[in-house]
């Protein structure tokens, strides 16, 4: 019995149903439509509701400015390299040996990784390709790109520093692009009062 027959054969089932109408009553089921459903219950809108007036009651003006700060950091002048995944507007060109050494690192890894339909959503792939894949990533970085990254901004009031620089943090954290260093001790800001700026210094990690 080949498959058609087998189908011919199961459907309608009892209920009525013909194959496509079941195969599409299974797919209403999916993951994603699962999420949609949880989403626009009454109960998970609350939960946000609640959750984003307890953000705003805990987080200052200078961490939301450092955020922003970030934001315009990343579109402004953050740099990445040719080989990166992800990429900024500013584009550093890796040579051609580089770019092949870096992809031969990155398929080896890839190949003892479980991917696309048999991937669990666990960390997987060997530990020890997936290190040299890293450590070639960072020596491009190192090759590469500028020692100092200086952005020149606008005058800034900033309050409360710490709180500032732990928003800009985030900000570039959250871009997953970032080779510099954002520990809030390694952030330096200067004011220049005679020319009008601020200016933040971040050094490569």
């Amino acid at each position: 019995m080949n498959r058609e027959e087998h189908l011919e054969k199961k459907f309608p089932t009892e209920d009525g149903k013909t194959y496509i109408q079941s195969l599409d009553a299974f797919n209403s089921k999916s993951t994603l439509n699962k999420i949609l459903e949880e989403v626009r219950s009454p109960e998970y809108k609350k939960k946000v509701i609640e959750e984003n007036k307890e953000y705003l009651k805990n987080v200052s003006m200078d961490y939301q400015l450092g955020y922003y700060v970030g934001e315009h950091i990343v579109n402004r002048y953050l740099p990445t390299l040719s080989t990166d995944m992800i990429q900024s507007i500013n584009v550093i060109e890796v040579s051609e040996e580089d770019t092949i050494e870096n992809n031969r690192l990155d398929r080896e890894w890839y190949l003892t990784t479980k991917y696309q339909d048999n991937w669990s959503g666990e960390e997987d792939g060997s530990k020890e390709k997936w290190d040299l894949y890293h450590q070639h990533n960072k020596m491009l970085g190192q090759k590469y790109l500028p020692k100092e990254l200086v952005c020149h901004l606008g005058l800034l009031k900033i309050n409360d520093e710490k709180e500032f620089k732990d928003g800009l943090s985030s900000s570039l954290w959250d871009c997953d692009m970032c080779y510099y260093n954002i520990d809030v001790e390694n952030i330096k800001i200067v004011n220049d009062m005679e020319i009008g700026f601020t200016t933040i210094t971040f050094q490569l990690d």
